[in-house]
This record gives structure tokens, sequence and C-alpha cells, in this order.
């Protein structure tokens, strides 16, 4: 590199992507939770199931 400058990248794309997705899963995992009558204690469960349902290709994706 010259001169102190630095290589581009598209660091904020992903930083972008990674919010939506994240915030895609906080909709769907408190949509899942509703589903089981708003009861405390499995706040991981939901969340890992959005997950799973959200990051497979295989699954039709909910409507969140």
């Amino acid at each position: 590199m010259k001169n102190g400058t630095r290589k581009k990248t598209n660091a904020t794309n992903g930083s972008s992507e990674r919010a939506d997705l994240r915030a895609q899963i906080e909709i769907r995992a408190y949509k899942l939770w509703l589903a089981d009558g708003g009861r405390h204690g499995n706040d991981l469960n939901h969340w890992l199931q959005a997950e799973r349902e959200l990051a497979s290709p295989q699954m039709e994706r909910p409507n969140i």
C-alpha cells in the first residue's frame, strides 16, 4: 500500500446484513414466544428455533 492508504472493504455491507438477520431472528423468536403463550423461561429455545428456521435453505421461511 502506498502512502499509508488502506484498501476499501465491504465491511459495512456485511455488518448491515448481519444486523438485518439478527432483526429477523428477534422478530421470529418473539412470534414463537407469543405462540407459546408468552411464558417466560424458553427464550433460548425460541431464539435457536428462529435461527434454524431462518438459516435453513430447505425450510420455507415463516412470515415474520
